[in-house]
């Protein structure tokens, strides 16, 4: 598969943006979370489009 490496990359730091999420919501920094939530799903977005190439 091409682009394994950024693939992998890319899937860490959309999990890590999707734990902070969690940990910012359970603080009460809604607007954070909000802002890591969009960016874990750019990474993943991200990450299909390069699946397909």
């Amino acid at each position: 598969m091409k682009h394994q490496a950024v693939i992998a990359l890319l899937e860490q730091h959309a999990t890590i943006n999707e734990q902070n999420a969690v940990i910012q919501e359970r603080e009460g920094r809604f607007d954070e979370a909000a802002n890591s939530r969009s960016n874990a799903a750019d990474y993943r977005a991200g990450i299909e489009t390069l699946k397909t190439e």
